[in-house]
């Protein structure tokens, strides 16, 4: 399947999957996450990501690559580290639990924006365990939660 951006009447046309109902190459994707958080971005921004409900997380994964996603409450995000332990098991042993800070999504898309250097082509919300996440990691105030 071929990418369907387009810029000036060109489509992209390179080799592409069908995410948010698009087929989108890895760039677009990227181009149209972007597009599609910066209300989100600019929000968090003016009122602070602590405004906003639920739970931000990063996670180490076996695979020694990051994931950062979001739960909208306690137990969802508890059901969400089971889901993710039990899903990474076949990977091997690594799998933690780095942080979980408050700020839901609004932080979420904040982070996606300041790693985007750091994603990995095709695997969505997951990111290269850098420098920049690490300093990061030291500075961010975190919950204390039984996950």
């Amino acid at each position: 399947m071929e990418c369907c951006w387009t810029k000036d009447d060109v489509v992209c046309g390179a080799e592409a999957e069908v995410r948010y109902s698009l087929p989108l190459c890895d760039e677009h994707l990227n181009v149209f996450y972007r597009g599609r958080t910066y209300t989100i971005r600019q929000s968090a921004a003016i009122h602070g990501v602590e405004a906003f409900p639920g739970y931000c997380y990063v996670v180490l994964l076996p695979d020694e690559t990051v994931k950062i996603g979001y739960s909208n409450t306690e137990s969802t995000l508890q059901q969400r580290m089971k889901r993710l332990r039990r899903d990474t098991e076949k990977e091997g042993p690594g799998f933690e639990v780095l942080a979980v800070m408050a700020g839901g999504c609004a932080l979420e898309a904040v982070l996606h924006y300041r790693f985007e250097n750091s994603r990995i082509p095709g695997k969505g919300e997951r990111f290269e365990f850098s420098d920049d996440i690490l300093d990061f990691l030291a500075t961010v105030p975190r919950l204390s939660l039984d996950l």
